[in-house]
């Protein structure tokens, strides 16, 4: 499916751009639209949160130690 949405993609706007025809540049970005609503992005964590419980996300910079990971 993936695959033959591609191929519409690409030569949409394939005739839309080089034939000057709206139709067809309208077609491949309809297309376009629907394949970025039907990727899924991976889920990487995913737990329930009880009442009074919290999540915390941090982030540091790439390379920096701190002095619990030595």
């Amino acid at each position: 499916m993936q695959d033959a949405l591609r191929y519409l993609q690409f030569k949409a706007f394939g005739r839309g751009i080089r034939g000057h025809n709206a139709a067809w540049f309208v077609v491949g970005a309809a297309v376009w639209m629907l394949m970025r609503a039907r990727r899924s992005e991976d889920v990487v964590y995913r737990t329930k949160l009880n009442p009074g419980e919290r999540l915390v996300i941090g982030s540091r910079p790439s390379g920096s130690m701190s002095s619990s990971d030595s």
